[in-house]
C-alpha cells in the first residue's frame, strides 16, 4: 500500500505539475517580456552613457581651452599692468619734475617783476646808447626850446611890446 500511495502522490504531483505548466510558461513569457524591455532601456541607457561621456571628453576639451585662453589673457594682462604702473610712475616722475619747473618759473618770474626790471632800466640807464640818444633829445629840445623863444621874442619886438612883459625876459 504504500506503493500505491506512492503512486498516487506521484500521479497527483504531475497532474498538480501539468496544472501548473501553462502558468508558469505565461509567467516565463512575463519575465521575458520585462527583461526585453529591461533590456531595451539597458541599451538606450548605454547610448545615452556613451554620449553623456562624448560630451564630458568635449566639455573637458573645451575647459582646456578655455582655461588656455584664460591663461593667456591674464599674462597678456599682468603684462599690461605693468606697463601701465611703468607709465604711470614715469608719469609721476615727470609731473614731479614739471612741478619743479613751473616752481623754478614761478620764482624767476617773481624775481623778474621785482628786480629784473629795476635792473633793465638801471642797465639803461647808465648805458651809453641811451644816454647818446637822450642827450641828442636833450639838445634837440633846448634847440627847439630856443628857437621857439627866438620867434616869440622877435614877434613881440615886431609887434612893439615891451621887453619887460615878455616871458622870456
Amino acid at each position: 500500500m504504500v506503493d500505491d500511495e506512492m503512486i498516487t502522490k506521484l500521479i497527483i504531483a504531475s497532474c498538480n505539475f501539468c496544472s501548473l505548466i501553462p502558468e508558469g510558461i505565461a509567467r516565463f513569457r512575463k519575465w521575458m517580456q520585462e527583461y526585453e524591455a529591461f533590456s531595451k532601456k539597458r541599451e538606450a541607457m548605454k547610448a545615452i552613457i556613451a554620449a553623456l561621456k562624448k560630451e564630458k571628453e568635449g566639455f573637458a576639451e573645451k575647459e582646456l581651452a578655455w582655461q588656455k585662453k584664460v591663461n593667456e589673457l591674464t599674462q597678456r594682462h599682468e603684462a599690461e599692468i605693468g606697463e601701465l604702473k611703468q607709465q604711470a610712475e614715469a608719469s609721476m616722475k615727470e609731473k614731479d619734475e614739471l612741478e619743479a619747473t613751473l616752481a623754478q618759473l614761478a620764482k624767476d618770474n617773481k624775481w623778474l617783476i621785482e628786480q629784473g626790471f629795476q635792473q633793465v632800466v638801471t642797465y639803461l640807464l647808465h648805458s651809453y646808447e641811451f644816454n647818446s640818444a637822450l642827450g641828442d633829445v636833450y639838445s634837440k629840445l633846448l634847440i627847439h626850446g630856443r628857437h621857439q623863444g627866438y620867434t616869440v621874442g622877435y614877434d613881440a619886438g615886431v609887434a612893439g611890446s615891451p621887453k619887460n612883459k615878455s616871458l622870456i625876459f
